[in-house]
């Protein structure tokens, strides 16, 4: 535990006071706590459908009024994706909706935050189920081997997600217009040619209608690119330091951070897969899942709630390296900030500004980095930026 001359010491550091600090430590181990105990939720949800026999008689009944064939797997896996919508349900509420209004970041009435989490729901649905009929067909297609096909089109699908969404799916939620202010606009299409990204579209997105939280990004694949500053950190922010986080954001496209994330991805669920097909294997021969003698294909909807439980615990395990190589990408990111905007001061006045604006807590200890941050914490960004401002000689 922090003492609190040492609280009063880091309030003074960023700015801000020991109540606001108290809030942002607050808010971080909140989040956790609760965050943590959906994701259990969800897992022993799961290992419920898995292990006591729902997949069997959700699928007995489905084929008894539909019959066989791709309409029973579609239904069978829009109606469980839909039941584990409904199950989160109340912990997307007390987190997104509840918990966001008691620290002051939700702009929604309930209405709108219902109406966005519905959008959200139908759209993972759709999606899921699309993705679950073709693993039916490959699964079926390689019946030993399933677990490569399953990897291939998991792959395939994270690839047109990166994609998709931010050209299709996000505009059904917030409007993307030119950023107004002039002179911003100026400096960021600056920024922009000096990283060699010249011709990226410079849009803000009118994201302070669902949260006051700041934000900004650099997508694109295909020619696509575009440059996205949230119009809360428009407002929040002085033009420097906005600057400063786009400058951020370009690294992450100029270094291919997209690219490498979708390979690094890929590369850590091909033995996931396997090991969750060499778990399922033994788990499917057991009574409850098929005759004695038998087993459970992978390709039948019943084994959809075991492969379901196996995947959602086996990334859960795997969230310190997904974590850890996120913050390699944003360390970089950072360091490519400052070649391109060597303005020191404005990249630490803007990670201070965090703690005022998002209740981003800067010193959290290191073992909640290693297994929830997928940034270095703000402490260590800030220490980053000072250390290389006195390396070359500048002031921090």
């Amino acid at each position: 535990m922090i003492s609190p001359p040492q609280l009063a010491a880091m309030a003074h550091a960023y700015g801000v006071s020991v109540a606001r600090l108290r809030a942002a430590r607050r808010y971080l181990y909140g989040g956790l706590f609760w965050g943590t105990l959906a994701q259990l939720w969800l897992l022993a949800v799961l290992a419920h459908l898995a292990f006591r026999g729902c997949g069997v008689r959700g699928r007995d009944w489905l084929r008894a009024r539909i019959g066989e064939g791709w309409r029973l797997y579609l239904v069978f896996s829009a109606g469980l994706l839909a039941l584990l919508e409904l199950a989160l349900l109340p912990w997307d509420f007390g987190i997104g909706f509840l918990r966001e209004s008691l620290y002051g970041f939700e702009r929604l009435s309930l209405a709108g935050w219902l109406l966005d989490w519905l959008k959200s729901a139908l759209i993972g649905i759709a999606a899921g189920a699309l993705l679950a009929l073709l693993f039916a067909f490959l699964a079926r297609r390689f019946p030993r081997r399933w677990w490569l096909a399953a990897w291939a089109l998991v792959v395939a699908f994270m690839l047109a997600g990166a994609v998709i969404e931010p050209i299709w799916i996000e505009p059904l939620f917030n409007r993307f217009t030119p950023v107004k202010n002039v002179q911003l606009r100026r400096l960021i299409r600056q920024e922009a040619v000096r990283a060699g990204v010249p011709h990226a579209a410079i849009y803000q997105v009118n994201r302070g209608r669902q949260s006051s939280h700041t934000n900004a990004y650099v997508i694109g694949l295909l020619g696509s690119q575009r440059i996205v500053v949230y119009n809360t950190l428009l407002r929040e922010y002085p033009p420097p330091e906005v600057r400063f986080i786009v400058a951020h954001e370009l690294g992450h496209y100029v270094l291919h951070h997209l690219w490498l994330g979708l390979a690094f991805g890929a590369a850590w669920l091909l033995p996931l897969f396997w090991l969750g097909a060499w778990i399922f294997h033994r788990a499917a021969r057991r009574p409850r899942f098929s005759a004695p003698g038998a087993s459970l294909p992978a390709a039948d909807p019943a084994a959809l709630p075991l492969l379901l439980f196996l995947l959602a615990a086996l990334l859960w395990l795997s969230t310190p390296a997904f974590n850890g190589f996120s913050r390699w990408e944003e360390h970089q990111a950072d360091a490519f900030a400052l070649r391109l905007d060597p303005h020191p001061a404005a990249g630490i006045a803007a990670f201070k500004r965090f703690v005022r604006t998002d209740l981003s807590y800067p010193a959290p200890p290191p073992w909640v980095v290693w297994w929830f941050y997928n940034h270095p914490s703000l402490q260590q960004r800030v220490g980053f930026i000072a250390r290389q401002a006195r390396a070359s000689g500048k002031r921090p």
